[in-house]
């Protein structure tokens, strides 16, 4: 089913399926149409047994950590950007399933291990998190240097001025653009994206 609103503009908005076409939108933003195609699910044994290591994982947060460790969780989350505790211990919980896999070799120990209360688990970062980190804070970067450039904040004004030129921001609640909140002007101005008057 597609979900139809009316942007900030006015104009429709619309995402999700219709017969047998999907929209969606990418995340720079791009809105995009493409024929839906049931995705596949190959029910390997390696699939399964992942997915029953995931449940088991769930069902120790709920019935152990939940109750004994909630707080170091919680620590976890916020020093190292998940969003909760309960995500945090589900991928170190993953993770120490995947090393005991590896060390045993055998599933049912290692899921037997890791299902066991008992077993202190403790977080474990993630191998190619660091560098995915780097490469999105040299993003930031790269996008923050190019927002200072002559050009890109010549480029912003002269929008302004055909925006105002046009009557479309005649409309102005805080200074900047109809329906942006006063949140949401200050972080666009901290951002460089356009010069406070």
């Amino acid at each position: 089913m597609a979900i139809l609103l009316e942007g900030c503009d006015g104009a429709p908005v619309i995402w999700g399926k219709i017969g047998g076409m999907v929209i969606q939108r990418t995340k720079g933003g791009t809105m995009y149409i493409r024929k839906y195609v049931k995705p596949a699910n190959p029910r390997t044994l390696a699939q399964q047994n992942n997915r029953l290591a995931f449940s088991a994982g769930i069902l120790r947060w709920r019935t152990h950590e939940k109750l004994t460790h909630k707080e170091y969780w919680d620590s976890v989350a916020g020093k190292h950007g998940f969003r909760d505790g309960y995500r945090a211990f589900i991928s170190s919980f993953m993770r120490c399933y995947q090393g005991k896999l590896a060390a045993f070799g055998n599933e049912n120990l290692a899921l037997s291990f890791v299902t066991d209360a008992q077993n202190l688990i403790e977080f474990l970062e993630s191998p190619g998190r660091d560098s995915k980190l780097k490469k999105n804070n040299d993003l930031i970067l790269r996008a923050l240097q190019k927002r200072n450039e002559t050009t890109f904040l010549s480029l912003i004004d002269s929008s302004i001025r055909y925006l105002t030129l046009k009557g479309w921001l005649d409309r102005i609640k805080f200074g900047l653009l109809p329906y942006v909140n006063e949140t949401s002007e200050w972080e666009i101005l901290r951002l460089g994206l356009l010069r406070d008057p």
